[in-house]
């Protein structure tokens, strides 16, 4: 495990507690969540899949508080869902916010408009990959990238002083 995957691993199992470091470390991801809701043109008419949620899964979380949208999360760690679970119930956000432990390769994504990726997902592109194949058609796709990675024709948006380079859009 890199050391980015371990230092987010780190601050989301101490915010995962639902307490004053859930809210400061929420903040980090507040701005890109904004800029994310904005490229993608997420509403509250939206169903939005974020894959690879983690222990505390502030961009679900961030996206719902933001748009009203119903989000679900999926991520292929069985150990950081009962966390994930948790934190959205302290914050009263249950009936909005579903967390599921599943493998992003092997998922239905034809229901949700919205596909959020994070970071951390892996391996990335074949992730990518299966989600451009399976989601319906006008499927909006946003993929975190790494600051080093290349841009290509997509639209993107970018992110200052984070480990989150750019977010791409894909539209299916």
């Amino acid at each position: 495990m890199g050391f980015i995957k371990r230092l987010t691993y780190k601050i989301e199992n101490r915010a995962a507690k639902a307490g004053l470091f859930y809210r400061l470390a929420s903040q980090y991801y507040k701005d890109v969540i904004e800029k994310e809701v904005v490229l993608a043109g997420i509403t509250a008419n939206d169903n939005v899949l974020c894959i690879g949620g983690g222990m505390c899964p502030f961009s679900a979380i961030l996206i719902h508080q933001l748009t009203g949208a119903k989000v679900t999360v999926i991520d292929n760690n069985s150990m950081c869902i009962p966390k994930a679970r948790h934190i959205i119930k302290c914050l009263g956000l249950s009936k909005y916010v579903n967390v599921i432990c599943s493998d992003g390769r092997d998922f239905d994504y034809r229901e949700y408009s919205v596909i959020h990726l994070a970071l951390q997902v892996s391996p990335m592109d074949k992730v990518f990959a299966q989600v451009k194949e399976k989601a319906a058609p006008g499927t909006r796709l946003l993929m975190r990238r790494p600051k080093k990675y290349f841009r290509d024709k997509q639209p993107y948006i970018t992110h200052k002083t984070r480990n989150i380079g750019s977010t791409m859009l894909h539209i299916k």
